[in-house]
């Protein structure tokens, strides 16, 4: 049975307003770090020519759900636009081989290595929850306690 999604403003600073044992100060970075994911201006990304046309349909549904979650800004820049096509390639890749049918091993294969490419694109691009809430503990870790490097 798979696990329950759970939201990631949730798994930033835990359902109660803080995490298992956190101080003030580190729940205040984690909020601080969440918010440093905003950007202040808005970033167009255009998909590069060499994209066929149903991946570029793939890129703009793609950024519609982005934007629908008002993360865009959060989750990609333009320094992602050709991790971005990659992704959208492999997803048309696999559904033209998923639409063939598999009929033998090395269909099925085939079929494996385009969707974990998706999921290792996916994650690297923020496209699920834990990926992003890992962007928001990065920022959070890289505020110190009061001790400093003495005791890590």
């Amino acid at each position: 049975m798979p696990a329950k999604a759970v939201a990631s403003e949730t798994m930033e600073i835990g359902q109660k307003g803080g995490g298992k044992h956190w101080t003030a100060a580190e729940v205040s970075a984690r909020q601080e770090a969440a918010g440093k994911l905003k950007r202040k201006v808005p970033v167009k990304l255009k998909p590069p020519d060499w994209l066929s046309p149903e991946a570029r349909r793939v890129w703009m549904r793609k950024l519609k759900e982005v934007a629908g979650l008002n993360a865009t800004a959060e989750l990609l820049d333009v320094l992602d636009t050709e991790m971005l096509a990659v992704y959208c390639n492999a997803y048309v890749q696999y559904r033209e081989a998923a639409s063939r049918r598999p009929k033998s091993m090395d269909d099925i294969k085939e079929l494996q290595v385009w969707s974990r490419i998706i999921a290792s694109y996916a994650d690297k691009l923020g496209f699920n929850p834990s990926a992003r809430v890992r962007l928001v503990k990065k920022r959070a870790d890289e505020h110190h306690d009061k001790f400093g490097k003495k005791f890590d």
